[in-house]
């Protein structure tokens, strides 16, 4: 089934490009409504569902661990939970998915997923702390429950459930890159609708705004500025421009990020905080670090080396001498290719997007840079991102000449501009350096050889 071909699954898959959090009523933080709240049969089922999801979500190897980016996240969901009693049949955990999909969503067991896509894009503390309080209030107010309940009274004429397998990343209809990109629609697709539907298509608007409301309210008691949401919806609109997602972004029915941010801001402008806890930029970045490193490799097997480049820059910026983060840096550059680092103004609009999108799931990576080569700036484009990463790799080794992955890259860089002998070279280096103790020692021979033939076949080009 083509995604284009059924209005309701692209409206349903494209909730997972924006947080389901958004703003309106005032409603008491905290406090889980009191009607409806006896577990059913059926809630037992769903219970039972989203707790597989989970299973197969570690099981998967879907879930970032790194003990210490993990201890963080959990003492930000620690100080949001404070002391209020925890609901039957909940277990709070704050889990890091590998996914660069920028995301977060709750389930009703008390699981709270927070995308590597998302930890990238956010600047601080304070707006963890915001999507977090807000996905919170979906557990606590027992959100999926009666939206399953809901669901199920309208009793739906079609099966989700397969229509979402069938346009699910890694399907017939996407790339290969894309797979990385909305892991868990993959395996919710696999085992609940459910999941797929308040996780993904999102809650009604007023469950919604509900949960923006009391993630604010969270935000305040917790001592973090709220204004913090704002900016968080700021961000996820300026995301839109740095990259081509290949779903519609959501705005179905739900305020948008414009009015969200304005509703936030008026929320903040009435409940300023004394003393809120600092929350600089470079700090969290240095304790999320991990996770956008991981970010923007998986950014770039997605085609989404914007992205990528964005992550990396910012992390050059406040840490210029970790070599990790040029060479990355200079890897999203690479991977450009004959893109531009910006979306032209053509391509935001609503038919450049479309046709994007388009584009996006007939060609291949190789296919879309043959056709930006086709056009002169497209030229200049690939010209202009391989002088910056090679003068990104050169300046890492400058500094750091043990850095072996640099060599590696930077033969990748050669042997892409047709420079057999310089890119040969790069692999040499690389190979005596790791001294047979790298896993990618294998791969960077085999590339070695076939420059090696190149040059030998064609010894004048070089």
């Amino acid at each position: 089934m083509r995604l284009r071909s059924c209005g309701f699954l692209k409206s349903f898959f494209s909730a997972f490009l924006i947080l389901s959090f958004h703003a309106g009523s005032r409603h008491i933080h905290g406090q889980a409504p009191n009607a409806e709240s006896r577990f059913t049969k059926i809630d037992l089922q769903l219970l039972d569902e989203v707790n597989e999801f989970d299973r197969q979500v570690a099981k998967k190897g879907l879930l970032f661990e790194n003990p210490d980016l993990q201890a963080y996240v959990d003492s930000v969901c620690t100080r949001l939970i404070a002391d209020r009693p925890t609901p039957e049949n909940v277990k709070f955990r704050c889990l890091i998915l590998r996914d660069p999909m920028q995301n977060a969503f709750a389930e009703p067991n008390g699981t709270v997923y927070v995308t590597t896509g998302l930890l990238a894009l956010l600047e601080n503390e304070a707006q963890l702390a915001g999507v977090s309080g807000h996905e919170l209030t979906h557990t606590y107010n027992r959100h999926l429950y009666l939206e399953n309940r809901s669901m199920r009274k309208k009793v739906l004429t079609m099966n989700i459930l397969s229509a979402a397998a069938a346009v699910a990343p890694g399907g017939a209809n996407f790339s290969g890159g894309v797979q990385i990109f909305g892991a868990a629609v993959q395996v919710g697709a696999a085992i609940t609708d459910q999941i797929l539907v308040a996780s993904v298509y999102g809650y009604s608007r007023d469950k919604e705004q509900e949960a923006d409301d009391n993630g604010l309210a969270t935000m305040v008691a917790a001592s973090y500025d709220p204004n913090a949401m704002a900016r968080s919806f700021e961000l996820l609109d300026q995301g839109s421009r740095w990259e081509f997602e290949p779903f519609d972004a959501f705005y179905h029915d739900h305020p948008k990020l414009t009015e969200r941010r304005k509703l936030a801001l008026d929320y903040a402008a009435g409940h300023p905080v004394a003393n809120p806890r600092p929350a600089p930029e470079k700090e969290y970045l240095s304790k999320v670090a991990p996770a956008i490193c991981y970010n923007i490799e998986a950014d770039i097997n997605s085609r989404r080396a914007r992205s990528a480049v964005r992550a990396a820059q910012r992390l050059v910026d406040d840490f210029p001498n970790v070599p990790r983060y040029q060479l990355l840096l200079g890897d999203g550059f690479r991977a450009l290719g004959a893109k531009p680092k910006l979306l032209s103004d053509d391509e935001m609009t609503r038919h450049g997007k479309s046709e994007d999108r388009k584009n996006f799931f007939k060609r291949t990576e190789q296919e879309e840079q043959k056709s930006l080569l086709e056009k002169p700036e497209g030229q200049a484009a690939l010209k202009g991102n391989q002088a910056q990463a090679e003068k990104l790799y050169l300046g890492v080794l400058e500094s750091n000449p043990s850095y072996a992955d640099t060599y590696r890259d930077l033969g990748f860089l050669y042997e892409q501009q047709g420079k057999y002998t310089e890119a040969a070279a790069q692999y040499r280096h690389y190979l005596d350096t790791v001294s047979g103790t790298s896993l990618d020692h294998r791969r960077v021979e085999l590339r070695l050889a076939n420059v090696q033939k190149l040059v030998s076949l064609a010894p004048s080009a070089q």
